[in-house]
């Protein structure tokens, strides 16, 4: 997305994590109050820290590809009224707008790979330019599935679907299809050579190709801890700094 203003400010990640500079995860879990909301941690190892504190739920949050957001969806603890959020996570502000009603229950949200353009999956498609005020408004269903889906490896050609056998989740590279198991959930990208995903309760991160895999050294993890989302930090090239997630 369009850099967001990045003048100081104390956020409940200072000191912790420089966000879009630092490879980071943000996932949805329950405090000790029992309330759901996001929380972070530095992507290798390190403490979790409660980044959101409303007594309405959280789900589906999604990094923007700078790392120097997130997105996501709340709701009335039981209610049915859903919102689209924005939280800066340089300035700790947000920006949030209601989802129409006639659009159905939410379930997904993507973003565009240069950020300008985020997309909500309901019954049908909706999407907002970024920055600026969020103005919901339908799209067709092809560009806006194929900002839904989660790529992998360096040149993004591989993705991540449902099985057709509807037996969990499949990495996807051209025409070979890779079972993941049923038991293995929220699986995303993790970086350009991995992915990560839930097993029961447990994160793991699998090399795409051959390797063992392996488990973040993370302490103070909420309860029930789930949908998580990556930003790989700053990677450098040829032609300088860039952010990518």
């Amino acid at each position: 997305m369009t850099a967001l203003a990045t003048a100081c400010s104390v956020t409940p990640l200072t000191n912790k994590i420089n966000v879009g500079e630092d490879p980071f995860v943000i996932g949805v879990g329950e405090g000790p109050d029992s309330l759901t909301d996001l929380f972070a941690a530095p992507a290798g190892g390190g403490a979790f820290v409660r980044l959101t504190f409303n007594r309405a739920e959280e789900q589906s949050p999604k990094l923007s590809p700078d790392g120097l957001a997130v997105a996501y969806l709340r709701h009335s603890k039981g209610g049915t009224d859903w919102s689209l959020v924005l939280l800066d996570l340089v300035r700790n502000t947000e920006h949030s707008a209601p989802i129409p009603e006639a659009a159905g229950k939410p379930v997904g949200l993507g973003w565009s790979p240069a950020g300008d353009r985020l997309v909500v999956q309901t019954a049908h498609y909706l999407a907002t330019r970024v920055p600026g005020p969020i103005v919901l408004e339908p799209i067709d269903s092809i560009p806006g599935d194929s900002l839904l889906r989660e790529r992998l490896g360096a040149d993004r050609q591989g993705m991540i679907r449902g099985c057709a056998n509807g037996g969990g989740q499949c990495v996807v590279v051209g025409d070979a299809v890779t079972p993941l198991g049923a038991e293995r959930t929220g699986v995303i990208r993790w970086g350009d050579d991995s992915l990560g995903y839930f097993e029961g309760e447990v994160f793991e991160v699998r090399p795409l190709a051959a390797g063992h895999a392996r488990k973040p050294a993370w302490t103070g993890l909420p309860a029930h801890l789930r949908e998580l989302t990556y930003h790989e930090g700053q990677v450098t090239t040829r032609t300088g700094v860039s952010g990518r997630r």
